[in-house]
């Protein structure tokens, strides 16, 4: 390769990575207006354990982003840094809350029931789209706004009046597999149980996108 070819390259690779650095410098800006019970899902870093999917674990000071789904972590000079490789992650306990890592998604387990689990992403949802880079663009009514501004490399940028919401989102999950709350998956995990559901939905209006309502349902058929 000639001098002239490495250094388009190198000046290729160098300007390709600018947008990610500024994009995580402007998250990183955009995390700092949050408080801590906002913008991550547990409400302070707790010591706990990660296993990895090959069986070996680490031991550490934990949480978990609710903007991006990544797990943060306390190194020793109590800076907070982000897991590197998180597709090697398959749980993680922090404070003794249980969380299974299925699809990019943290799941805290909520309860048990048999091979089925009951179990809830916390998540922060946008109203505003421009702020979707950070999360999931929802055209949910929010509860909550942010605002702020922030200058790099010249260039200004501003997130004035983002609405959000933190959103809690129920999965089952049984052997590696997630699935949407609702009548009919109910009926699929708990095949014996059909009449017990039908009963319960016909004395009782359940919103399956609430997991204390869908609990309520599974207790009742303990």
């Amino acid at each position: 390769m000639t001098k002239m070819k490495k250094l388009f390259f190198s000046l290729l690779a160098f300007a390709l990575a600018l947008p990610l650095a500024s994009a995580q410098s402007i998250q990183a800006e955009f995390e700092s207006t949050l408080p801590d019970s906002v913008r991550y899902v547990m409400p302070s870093f707790g010591p706990g354990s990660l296993l990895y999917k090959d069986g070996g674990y680490s031991r550490g000071t934990f949480n978990i982003s609710t903007l991006d789904q990544t797990l943060r972590f306390l190194d020793t000079d109590g800076s907070e840094k982000t897991l590197a490789d998180p597709s090697q992650v398959e749980r993680v306990s922090i404070s003794n809350v249980l969380f299974l890592h299925v699809q990019n998604k943290y799941l805290g387990v909520v309860a048990d029931y048999g091979e089925v689990l009951l179990c809830v992403e916390k998540r922060m949802v946008f109203d505003d789209r421009k702020a979707g880079a950070y999360g999931t663009s929802s055209a949910t009514s929010s509860i909550r706004t942010v605002g702020g501004t922030y200058a790099e490399g010249g260039a200004t940028f501003r997130f004035s009046n983002v609405k959000y919401e933190l959103k809690e989102t129920p999965f089952f999950y049984k052997k590696g597999r997630l699935t949407v709350p609702a009548k009919r998956s109910l009926q699929k995990l708990f095949p014996n149980k059909k009449d017990a559901i039908e009963a319960y939905l016909q004395e009782n209006s359940v919103d399956f996108s609430n997991y204390e309502e869908v609990r309520a349902l599974l207790d009742s058929l303990q």
